[in-house]
């Protein structure tokens, strides 16, 4: 029986999961503790939630650059808006969605109607929001929030961190809006062949702008976890949060070229990193050691990737 390319590369991702959960549990007895694992979906939350989103945007071929940008001016006008603008902590949370929407949207108007590369434009954002965050906070971070707020970072459901819930909610809901609305194969098909898509009447600009849009509104959600995580609002937040979601969505098989990907593939992708690097923490491997297994942990996902995809004979 031929079993699927998209099945296949899940399966070798689950197999490169397995190997790593048994390695990292050899190297630090303390790794596969009921708490550690849970506490490690807790540091996934953000990266996994923006990855979401950013694995349709890649998969219509499109990136953006400008997410961990974002989450800080997310985060800045939350605190400010709620400690120094006289505003309530519900309507900062309101405002902050509002600027993370308007963000994605700004990408994706520069993008589809401006027709400007998808790679210059978010750069470009990228060091718009982050000078934003830095001249409206005067580099200053906003801390004080009260315990009902930082409870969405903190707090637990039972034995599970709220922010893993709110991160499965986000997954399966755009997990059922792929698979059960035309969403998923007009995104696929303008990843494939924008031009053709257009003749086939796939309403390009829009789904592009809508997916941009809907990162934007995912990327302020990460925003509210990660300030009410750290209870702290700060202009330099998710530096380098960008790179670690576009390697996770490739790592878990979406072409960066696009036309071809899986959410369940993402998934997977951000819990190999999340691994990883809890793992070697817990083993007191030191940082260098750590991101030479991380480039490893790439090589052998991009070789597994390729098994993966080649039809069976």
């Amino acid at each position: 029986m031929r079993v699927a390319a998209p099945q296949r590369r899940q399966l070798a991702l689950l197999v490169l999961l397995a190997l790593l959960v048994g390695t990292m549990a050899f190297l630090s007895e303390f790794f596969l503790s009921a708490s550690n694992l849970l506490g490690m979906t807790r540091h996934l939350t953000e990266v996994g939630i923006i990855a979401t989103g950013m694995t349709l945007i890649i998969m219509a071929g499109g990136i953006d650059l400008s997410v961990g940008s974002l989450l800080a001016l997310c985060g800045i006008v939350l605190g400010y808006a709620w400690q120094e603008w006289g505003v309530g902590l519900p309507g900062s949370i309101g405002l902050a969605f509002a600027v993370g929407g308007a963000g994605g949207a700004l990408n994706g108007v520069l993008v589809t109607r401006g027709g400007f590369p998808p790679l210059v434009t978010t750069l470009g954002t990228m060091a718009l929001f982050r000078g934003l965050a830095l001249r409206i906070s005067e580099a200053q971070p906003v801390s004080g929030f009260p315990a009902w707020f930082e409870w969405i970072g903190q707090g637990y459901v039972g034995p599970v961190p709220a922010q893993t819930l709110a991160w499965g909610a986000v997954a399966l809901a755009v997990g059922a809006i792929v698979a059960r609305t035309p969403i998923g194969p007009f995104t696929r098909a303008i990843g494939d062949n924008k031009r053709a898509a257009r003749f086939a009447a796939v309403p390009v600009a829009s789904l592009e702008l809508g997916l941009y849009t809907a990162t934007g509104l995912l990327t302020a959600l990460a925003a509210l976890i990660s300030t009410a995580r750290f209870s702290t609002a700060r202009a330099d937040a998710g530096a380098g949060l960008e790179l670690e979601v576009i390697t996770a969505v490739v790592l878990g098989g979406t072409a960066i070229t696009g036309g071809r990907g899986s959410l369940l593939g993402t998934l997977l992708g951000v819990l190999i990193l999340g691994v990883a690097r809890n793992g070697l923490t817990l083993a007191g491997v030191e940082q260098e050691w750590r991101s030479m297994m991380t480039g490893t942990i790439l090589i052998v996902a991009a070789i597994v990737d390729r098994w993966g995809r080649t039809e069976a004979s």
